[in-house]
């Protein structure tokens, strides 16, 4: 009896630490009230909700996932997921992961898309999914629930900083991405943001690096030992045939790496490159 109680009591208090860790600027959602329990998965048992993905997420600094079902006063339910990640660059890389190239924007966040009856958006660190699972709420209602969703994380949301630097002309639509750890399959080569171009019958990627000095010398000299190449590390623009990347142009000063590849011939827009590295 005495054991039974124990572990009511530990339920009962881990229920409540659950509850009160809540944020409370979800709590007020106008229009909106929350249904049932609210569900809380940490790193720990992230593969519980989302099984085999979860490893994909942790590899974007996840750190909690809340999945809580409001109700309108009409009765009409959606569920809301909302992924927190270490920051709004972990946030913004596993969100567009997941945008189709296709998407349709809509001013939601930072940005957001409706896709299958669900809306996806990013808003700070966090990277939130609006499932209308029911369809009985119309698109019109569940985007504006989204909105009021954003509108409690972050009043102005935006982008991260590193992608308002990138040059707009050629620029890829929605091929903006942050990619965690080894960009281009090189060691060290992690926090990268890229984005896509085509330009002058061209398509090539720029991508900017930003790290302590330190970081940022030795990612350097390591890139120069897998080329074999021997001179000091110099604040300036290198050109290299990489044996397996092809044509790099890679730029380099204190605490920031910029680099084009793919490529035929990068040294036509190094124009471009140079904009990027000296934002």
């Amino acid at each position: 009896m005495k054991k039974l109680i124990v572990c009511m009591l530990l339920i009962t208090l881990t229920i409540g630490v659950k509850a009160q860790d809540y944020p409370q600027k979800f709590n007020n959602i106008a229009g909106w009230s929350i249904e049932g329990e609210k569900q809380f998965y940490s790193r720990d048992n992230l593969y519980d909700y989302i099984n085999g993905a979860s490893d994909f997420y942790l590899g974007y600094a996840f750190q909690d996932l809340w999945v809580v079902d409001y109700k309108n006063s009409a009765g009409q339910m959606l569920t809301l997921e909302l992924y927190r990640h270490g920051s709004a660059l972990q946030a913004f890389g596993i969100y567009t992961e997941e945008r189709p190239k296709s998407a349709k924007l809509e001013p939601i966040g930072a940005q957001g898309f409706v896709e299958s009856g669900a809306v996806f958006f990013l808003a700070d660190d966090y990277y939130v999914k609006v499932y209308n699972s029911r369809p009985e709420v119309p698109e019109t209602d569940f985007v504006d629930f989204a909105k009021l969703v954003a509108g409690s994380i972050c009043e102005s949301c935006g982008l991260p900083e590193q992608f308002t630097w990138f040059p707009k002309e050629g620029k890829v639509k929605l091929s903006e991405q942050y990619l965690a750890e080894n960009f281009m399959g090189l060691t060290g080569f992690n926090g990268v943001s890229a984005s896509a171009y085509e330009l002058n019958g061209e398509t090539f990627r720029l991508f900017v690096l930003l790290d302590d000095d330190d970081k940022c010398r030795s990612i350097m000299e390591s890139y120069f030992k897998r080329l074999k190449y021997k001179k000091k590390l110099k604040e300036k623009t290198y050109s290299f045939d990489d044996p397996y990347l092809g044509k790099v142009l890679i730029a380099y000063k204190a605490g920031k790496i910029t680099g084009l590849i793919d490529a035929k011939a990068p040294e036509q827009h190094e124009e471009l490159l140079l904009k990027l590295h000296n934002k």
